[in-house]
């Protein structure tokens, strides 16, 4: 769908869209999410456009049964329901768009906006309960298939273990394979601990490593990670490291500097110049190497940290610092950033070193 054409000046227009979505400092993800959202966007006036000879008017989108049919196309596709609702959103917004800045040359009027704008609301309520029951499911399928206590301390027993001997390996006899092994132990090791999202690891860079050693305390070192996914709800995400385990990270910085191709920015490096993907590739490899059985993925240890291991207390504390509301989210980016913005640095510190002693 991405190489679909349209009239110049239609091209133009969505190009247009696609600035005002990155706006003015876009992060790379930022960047390919817009061309998957144009990408939806042109899908869905492909369709719409069908059988029409003249485009640039933009009047082929007054046919509010054809957006059913559209809408309906997806519901019975192989999508999930969530995914078929994020796509409707995904258009509603561009006509949002197109309402408050029309395209040069469109004959629609007010009036057609606010029929096309209202038919899109009226889709999404009706898919509302789907999604609801949806995520209900997925949520408890999810909850029923979390790692146990027994397989975090499994994992991170094991990577007590074998990172320093991946390390090793590494300065001796530097191999992908190896590299990639030692990416699944590390990211499996700090999910066990953090549950952080992966665009948390692989978007950490070599500057903020290097900046946490220059602060560190006897109680360990705290390493705050600006871009990632919630950056704009709750901050930096932070990692706590023991002296030990920040050990192994300065290890592999300096095997990096002996390393070929190794300019990219990144703590955990890839060819080229942008972030690490397919983390979860790599967790999943740690986890089989473990002896572990099952899938596995981020997310599951996102809501083990969530839901089994924080203290409830402390969880209604932070909601009523950070979310204003007695919302019990749990969420650790919460908890971090309470932390960070309650306390001083050096309390920070403490505060994770206790919660890890805890845990």
């Amino acid at each position: 769908m991405r190489d679909i054409t349209f009239p110049r000046i239609m091209e133009e227009y969505l190009q247009g869209y696609r600035e005002h979505y990155e706006c003015i400092d876009p992060t790379v993800r930022l960047q390919e999410n817009a061309v998957s959202k144009i990408s939806r966007v042109k899908s869905f006036l492909t369709f719409m456009a069908h059988g029409f000879k003249r485009l640039s008017d933009w009047l082929f989108m007054r046919d509010l049964k054809r957006i059913r049919g559209w809408s309906r196309s997806l519901i019975k596709s192989s999508l999930q329901v969530t995914t078929s609702d994020f796509y409707i959103q995904n258009i509603a917004h561009f006509v949002k768009y197109m309402s408050a800045t029309p395209c040069k040359g469109s004959r629609l009027n007010q009036n057609d906006m606010t029929l096309i704008t209202r038919e899109l609301g009226a889709i999404l309520k009706s898919l509302r309960k789907k999604v609801v029951i949806h995520q209900m499911q997925v949520k408890r399928d999810k909850m029923e298939g979390l790692p146990s206590h027994k397989d975090i301390i499994a994992c991170l027993t094991a990577a007590n273990t074998l990172i320093p001997q991946l390390l090793d390996v590494m300065a001796s006899n530097p191999t992908t394979a190896t590299r990639l092994l030692l990416y699944g132990y590390l990211t499996l090791h700090w999910s066990c601990i953090y549950g952080h999202r992966p665009g948390v690891y692989s978007n950490m860079t070599n500057a903020q490593v290097r900046k946490a050693e220059t602060t560190g305390t006897a109680f360990g070192y705290l390493i705050q990670v600006s871009n990632h996914k919630t950056a704009s709800a709750f901050g930096e995400a932070q990692l706590y490291l023991t002296i030990e385990e920040f050990g192994w990270m300065k290890r592999w910085l300096d095997i990096k500097e002996t390393l070929t191709g190794t300019q990219n920015r990144y703590f955990l490096y890839t060819a080229g110049n942008n972030p690490l993907r397919n983390l979860a590739t790599f967790l999943r490899l740690a986890w089989a190497d473990v002896g572990l059985k099952g899938p596995i993925n981020f997310t599951d240890f996102h809501a083990d940290n969530a839901k089994r291991f924080q203290d409830p207390g402390n969880r209604q504390r932070v909601s009523d610092f950070m979310c204003h509301i007695h919302c019990n989210c749990g969420h650790i980016l919460c908890q971090e950033s309470f932390f960070e913005g309650g306390c001083g640095h050096t309390a920070a510190l403490q505060s994770h070193c206790k919660q890890r002693q805890q845990h």
